[in-house]
């Protein structure tokens, strides 16, 4: 209970803060109210604009992430399992971190147009540089009591990392992966500034463009409030699905 009356504390300080600076600006085009944004918000569901614009990037960003974690998981796991990947290609995957993601936007525009698969590849990209040191980093975290037993119980390497290894790391991937979808939300504005007739990120630039701030205000309150509530009730199903992993560190804590 304590959780949530914080929580809802902090959000009404955000929202009184917002309220506040909006009226000492006193100028919608910089900086609109808490109560301009809700009326576009509204609006745009009166209209259904909503609905399309927020469907539009939830497929984008669902399709770009899930193609990134299905190159990153597997790759990762050879990188931190396999001492021969791991000298071939950790000190690339080290130096990926240091490229700014945006510098391939217009490298892909060039490539493959401004149409869908322009989008959805720089997802996969953006995705793929944010998830694949994060795999690695979780697959190498030591588990020396879980590889004693089962090297006691005969099990093969192989056999370890399948029915010991992989199982172990599970919830803590989808948890990486809940907040990679985060992420995901946030690349999706630079991947629908050109060519979209739909798309929040759309919405933000057409927003931009007209002066219409109090638009652009209510596209990143919809990304914020739908990357927080997948987060909260991602995380809540993983815990509840994997009940015995997250008891285990609690005990260990």
């Amino acid at each position: 209970m304590n959780k949530i009356i914080r929580k809802i504390i902090f959000i009404v300080s955000i929202i009184l803060i917002w309220w506040g600076a909006s009226l000492i600006v006193n100028k919608t085009l910089f900086l609109p109210s808490p109560k301009d944004t809700v009326l576009v918000i509204l609006e745009l569901i009166r209209t259904g604009a909503f609905f399309k614009h927020l469907s539009a990037s939830f497929i984008r960003v669902t399709v770009g992430i899930c193609i990134s974690a299905i190159l990153s998981i597997p790759l990762g796991m050879a990188i931190a399992w396999n001492s021969t990947v791991n000298k071939l290609l950790k000190p690339i995957v080290d130096s990926l971190r240091y490229i700014p993601v945006t510098c391939f936007s217009p490298m892909l525009v060039l490539l493959f147009g401004i149409d869908e698969k322009m989008k959805i590849t720089f997802l996969v990209i953006a995705g793929f540089f944010s998830f694949l040191p994060t795999v690695i980093q979780t697959c190498s975290e030591p588990i020396d009591k879980l590889k004693e037993t089962a090297y006691t119980m005969g099990f093969s390497y192989p056999r370890m990392l399948w029915y010991c290894f992989i199982p172990y790391i599970t919830p803590s991937l989808l948890q990486s992966f809940i907040t990679l979808y985060g992420v995901g939300w946030t690349y999706v504005i630079i991947a629908e500034v050109n060519n979209t007739q739909y798309g929040l990120g759309h919405l933000m630039y057409i927003g931009s463009a007209r002066g219409k701030t109090a638009m652009v205000f209510a596209a990143i309150v919809i990304i914020v409030v739908v990357s927080y509530v997948f987060d909260k009730v991602s995380n809540f199903i993983i815990k509840k699905i994997f009940k015995w992993r997250f008891e285990d560190d609690g005990a260990k804590k």
